[in-house]
């Protein structure tokens, strides 16, 4: 029997997938590999040792993979394809997770895991116990994850058995319940954070609650810029960006911890500059820091010890109407025992611990 000869437009398709597969491997040799995934905010996985050992137990070749999907040329413009299949074409409500709402944006579905929750506010326990000889107002509160307020229902955050895990917890300290007065539009669209500009009737809830008088007023409210938060550049999906607005409070000091001299240093309450670095959220009090010191002298002469995650950081300036002076402390950069060693706290002053669901969720992160 005479064989079949391949026709031209097999031999054509045959080519065209070498020449692209062809191109792809020269350009991937070729081009320099990325220092920063900026869409994702994170460092692309580096080339994995390359050993006997690593090789026989099959490490290499996973790492390896993790490595080759991090920095394969036009990274973004395959994912942009994957999410667009996922969501579009097959009319899923979620990719790993991370979901497209309608009244919200996106945002990511987290369970709440009740063990680790339950660590996590122990551990919050026992920063509020080692408190307790100086006499404070000592409260709590939880900030709901957004995902609660998407306009479907998929299994996620449960906030009732979040609130009723740390009021096991925690015993007899003050709770503050924010999920009557948060909403959806609170936060970003792109992004888990709420928005500064959108959350002073949850300042003065918290406020009110630690019987303070609420007293933010119609402070003037500034533009920073467009921004696309983090679930933009996870999902890599083409959205409109949101708009980065922030409250300017005058008369507000603000010092940092310098980690190398142990001094505090004056700084902005806003800092404008990292709004072109990697999360444009951190212009609220420079994102990420240890402990920070903000004075207001209009203020009644009331002391605040906030401690906080990266929510924290566009809430503190919210909350100078009524204190002169709150010290903002990050248990996730500084270790409990070490407080009183940076710290002269004041008898009888107020202190709150408020969190978001991704803090409780990860124990390991707090110091204490």
């Amino acid at each position: 029997m005479e064989k079949r000869r391949p026709a031209l437009r097999e031999i054509l398709s045959c080519v065209v997938f070498v020449a692209v597969i062809g191109v792809l491997f020269v350009l991937n040799i070729v081009l320099p590999v990325p220092d920063v995934l900026v869409a994702e905010r994170r460092i692309p996985a580096k080339f994995p040792e390359l050993t006997p050992d690593s090789v026989f137990s099959g490490t290499f070749m996973s790492k390896f993979e993790d490595y080759a999907a991090d920095n394969f040329v036009f990274r973004d413009a395959f994912r942009e394809v994957h999410s667009f299949m996922v969501f579009d074409l097959y009319m899923q409500r979620d990719m790993s997770g991370l979901y497209r709402s309608r009244n919200i944006g996106l945002g990511e579905f987290r369970r709440t895991d009740a063990a680790a929750f339950r660590l996590s506010a122990q551990k919050v326990h026992n920063a509020a116990k080692s408190l307790d000889s100086y006499d404070m107002n000592i409260y709590y509160s939880l900030i709901p994850d957004k995902s609660v307020f998407a306009e479907f229902y998929m299994p996620g955050f449960d906030y009732s058995l979040a609130e009723g895990i740390l009021g096991d917890v925690m015993g007899s300290y003050t709770y503050i319940s924010l999920g009557e007065i948060l909403s959806g539009p609170d936060y970003y669209r792109t992004d888990l954070h709420w928005n500064q500009t959108k959350i002073a009737g949850v300042a003065d809830h918290l406020l009110s609650s630690m019987g303070a008088e609420p007293g933010l007023g119609d402070s003037p409210v500034a533009l920073a810029g467009e921004f696309f938060g983090l679930y933009a550049g996870q999902l890599a999906l083409p959205v409109d960006a949101d708009v980065l607005s922030y409250r300017d409070i005058p008369g507000l000091r603000v010092s940092y911890l310098n980690e190398k001299t142990l001094e505090n240093e004056p700084g902005p309450v806003y800092d404008m500059e990292r709004f072109e670095g990697v999360d444009p959220y951190d212009i609220f009090l420079r994102g990420p820091q240890p402990l920070i010191v903000l004075e207001n002298d209009a203020a009644p002469e009331r002391e605040l010890y906030l401690f906080r995650d990266s929510f924290g950081s566009s809430l503190a300036p919210l909350l100078t109407s009524a204190y002169s002076k709150i010290t903002v402390i990050d248990l996730r950069y500084v270790n409990l025992m070490l407080l009183p060693m940076l710290i002269d706290f004041t008898p009888g002053s107020d202190v709150l611990f408020i969190y978001g669901s991704q803090i409780f969720n990860n124990p390991s992160v707090l110091q204490a």
